[in-house]
């Protein structure tokens, strides 16, 4: 039976991305916890912490972390589909639904972190 691994005919590519993605995404989630952490013990202020978020390399940093746990779902639910969606046409539709959806996601997400995410919720806590 003919599998249809692609073009490599490895999964080699997939290893790497999911491995590089989850590098990334194992530095920056105890990062981001503690960050949450301070701000509930009162350590952090609200008024700080939106500050904080408007700089230039806190958004290219949750760009990245953004960037990085899409590419870690991706690769992950790319393979299992591979693995468990036999005919070729189906996996396509999902493969491709699944990129869209994706891709929509990281579109909208990217808008929000850089025109300063904060201002939809009008930082509450500020009393602005």
């Amino acid at each position: 039976m003919n599998k249809d691994l692609g073009a490599a005919q490895t999964g080699f590519h997939d290893w790497y991305w999911q491995r590089i993605s989850a590098v990334v995404l194992l530095l920056s989630i105890p990062a981001l916890m503690l960050l949450l952490l301070l701000t509930y013990n009162g350590n952090i202020s609200f008024p700080q912490l939106y500050t904080w978020l408007t700089y230039p390399i806190s958004k290219s940093i949750s760009t990245l972390f953004l960037f990085a746990l899409l590419t870690h779902i991706w690769t992950g639910l790319k393979v299992i589909i591979e693995d468990y969606i036999h005919t070729t046409g189906q996996r396509i539709l999902v493969l491709n639904s699944l990129l869209v959806g994706l891709l929509g996601f990281a579109a909208y997400m990217t808008y929000h972190i850089w025109a300063e995410l904060a201002y939809t919720f009008g930082c509450i806590p500020c009393g602005a």
